[in-house]
């Protein structure tokens, strides 16, 4: 019996591998993708990390993932950051909502991602990338990677500027 052929049992549901890894990497989705990211906000500045993979593999960018069955939005954001760069967050407020959808080269939706955004405040400062040779660094709005970065990214920080500097003002100003 081929790969294709095969089943998985899950719970009485029957599942076929070719889902299932369809799911694992994320390309060529049945359905869009629920995500969250974080404007992990702190006195240093916004968190951002450089991606390790598709798509925008090395681009700056928001921490934050896919959320798990059984968890919340928030407790999938907290846990990603947590995960990706060592900070534990408080997540504050919901933002914004956009997609991210990239086609091959035939036009068929290669990913198609749902992310959710919220602010965040820092709860510590000290960044611990996910992996030995990850990169993860606070940025303020003034000197941000604007040409390492997705546009939607540049765009969705400077539309945030005004909410950014409320968080800094009512929880980092001395």
């Amino acid at each position: 019996m081929g790969v294709a052929n095969t089943f998985l049992f899950l719970k009485g549901f029957h599942v076929s591998n070719e889902a299932v890894n369809c799911v694992n990497d994320r390309r060529y989705p049945n359905f869009p993708i629920p995500g969250v990211a974080g404007i992990v906000v702190s006195r240093s500045g916004i968190l951002l990390l450089r991606r390790d993979k598709n798509p925008g593999k090395g681009l700056w960018t928001f921490p934050g993932g896919g959320v798990e069955v059984g968890e919340t939005q928030k407790e999938a954001l907290r846990r990603e950051i947590k995960e990706e760069a060592g900070i534990d967050a408080e997540i504050l407020d919901f933002f914004t909502t956009f997609d991210i959808i990239i086609e091959d080269g035939s036009g068929k939706v290669l990913y198609h991602f749902l992310l959710n955004h919220y602010f965040a405040r820092a709860l510590s400062e000290e960044v611990r990338p996910e992996f030995p040779d990850g990169e993860v660094n606070w940025f303020h709005l003034d000197s941000l990677p604007e040409d390492e970065m997705p546009s939607k990214v540049v765009g969705l920080l400077y539309e945030a500027e005004v909410q950014i500097s409320q968080i800094i003002h009512e929880y980092f100003a001395q």
